[in-house]
């Protein structure tokens, strides 16, 4: 389905967009990095699923408003990953209260069970509860001016995709009304040499119910007028016109049209 995404701040139109799309991008400050993928699939509103960092959820809020202020509907999954220029995004780092806790239970065995040996080593570098990953402390503010820019440059990025889309799905809608448009009119034209035709028929039927005897002119007329008005499209023929125009023009105007555009196909 396409839609119309909308720079809400100046209040212009964008071209039709679809509502499909995926992006990703990095930014880099220093040693940080920050890495953003998108993906947008069709959805009735502007809803998101949000995955990044636990400790960075509170800037929610200002992701949001970011895809809000280029974006109109679609369900938006949003991952952000942060980690170290170099590629490495955690850093190893000793869990010591865990680790003396092992020390301290190896020590009981031995004491109270008679439990022979020691802990060497080895024994301790393979549990892997003691270690733990730790990302290098950093202030929100710091945090948020590495996720922004890379989130602009995937909003950016996901807007040309869906505009690429949303113009291919504009092209092959017009095709299809020009084409409609062409069958409307052989219709009306065939409808109206029926017409003529009905008169003819009718008047060759009345003439052999009556064995020859010309029928009345008057009478075939009234007569024809009946089946005419009966198979009667024109108004179905003005709607579809009308229909066409409209859309049409949704196309060309821009918009939020995707409701609109749904409702009139299927009228």
């Amino acid at each position: 389905m396409a839609d119309e995404d909308y720079n809400k701040k100046s209040g212009v139109p964008q071209v039709v967009r679809s509502m499909t799309g995926f992006a990703r991008a990095e930014a880099l400050n220093g040693q940080k990095k920050c890495v953003v993928e998108l993906r947008t699939v069709n959805h009735r509103f502007l809803e998101f699923n949000l995955r990044m960092p636990s400790k960075d959820m509170d800037m929610e809020k200002k992701i949001k408003q970011l895809f809000t202020d280029r974006l109109t509907r679609g369900y938006v999954e949003i991952t952000v990953t942060m980690g170290d220029g170099n590629g490495s995004k955690r850093k190893l780092a000793l869990d010591e209260e865990m680790a003396g806790q092992f020390l301290n239970i190896a020590k009981t065995l031995k004491e109270k069970y008679g439990v022979t040996g020691e802990p060497d080593m080895a024994s301790i570098l393979s549990l892997k509860d003691i270690f733990k990953y730790e990302e290098e402390e950093t202030d929100q503010e710091e945090r948020w001016n590495l996720i922004k820019p890379a989130l602009n440059k995937a909003i950016q990025g996901l807007v040309e995709m869906r505009e690429m889309e949303g113009l291919a799905l504009k092209n092959d809608i017009v095709e299809k009304l020009v084409a409609i448009e062409a069958s409307a009119a052989s219709i009306v034209a065939a409808r109206k040499k029926q017409e003529t035709d009905i008169v003819g028929k009718l008047k060759a039927r009345l003439e052999e119910l009556t064995s020859g005897i010309e029928a009345d002119p008057q009478r075939v007329l009234m007569e024809a007028a009946v089946l005419a008005e009966r198979s009667d499209i024109s108004e179905e023929v003005i709607r579809l016109g009308c229909h066409i125009k409209q859309l049409v023009g949704l196309l060309e105007k821009g918009g939020a049209i995707g409701r609109k555009v749904e409702f009139m196909v299927q009228e």
